[in-house]
């Protein structure tokens, strides 16, 4: 059997809906799921305060994660980054996956290229629905307002309070500026149809659903860090 079909032969053993065309959109998305795992643990280490991050993670309707959000430019710049939200379902768990792409253009003195991992902590309902709409824009969706946290700084400041929206990075100058202004979060249909089949893609079934096994891992990180297992005596 040659590695191709071995590596298909895998990706069908997860996701039994896939065909042979979809295959590479599969293994993208897997490596998605994979990455926001680890980003979740790498910017949780990053803060000031994990307990900021951990608190916020126990409220939250839902969280996205992007592992890697490039912005790159000169004069003209531009930003890109796949990632995952997943809808709480219970104190303790969270439903399936549904694909994200987060992009966002802009006018203004900059240079140079920077890559960063980002995890939104949704907190409202207002927040969640807003996002599982077909397109959400920072700074135009009326009534949703935003915050964020770079590493090394506290979540629990009077300009995080009542927010929608609070959004995590390990990289402390991401948001300088506003980087995050004007930035689009859509669903990426091509990936949620290769995953999920079509006729399930929708991300308001998708995140109620919990039978994605290769997201498991991701799941178990969340529930980790909202309810850290305790040591034996």
């Amino acid at each position: 059997m040659t590695l191709r079909r071995r590596t298909l032969f895998t990706v069908a053993a997860f996701f039994p809906l896939v065909g042979v065309a979809r295959a590479d959109d599969v293994m993208d998305a897997r490596h998605i799921i994979d990455e926001a795992a680890i980003t979740v643990e790498r910017v949780r280490a990053a803060q000031k305060s994990s307990a900021d991050m951990d608190d916020l993670l126990k409220r939250s309707k839902g969280v996205m994660v992007i592992p890697s959000y490039y912005k790159a430019g000169f004069i003209l710049g531009g930003g890109y980054g796949d990632g995952v939200l997943l809808q709480r379902q219970s104190e303790s768990a969270f439903g399936d996956p549904v694909f994200y792409r987060m992009t966002s253009g802009s006018i203004g003195l900059q240079a140079g290229m920077q890559s960063a991992e980002i995890v939104f902590m949704i907190l409202t309902e207002k927040g969640l629905e807003a996002v599982l709409n077909d397109e959400f824009k920072f700074g135009a969706n009326v009534g949703i307002s935003v915050g964020s946290v770079g590493a090394g700084a506290e979540a629990s400041t009077t300009t995080n309070v009542g927010k929608d929206i609070v959004a995590y990075s390990a990289n402390a100058g991401l948001f300088a500026g506003g980087a995050l202004e004007g930035a689009v979060i859509k669903p990426r249909k091509d990936w949620n149809a290769a995953v999920y089949g079509r006729g399930n893609d929708e991300p308001r079934v998708i995140v109620r659903r919990s039978q994605l096994k290769p997201a498991q891992n991701l799941k178990d990180v969340l529930a980790k860090n909202i309810y850290p297992a305790k040591s034996g005596l």
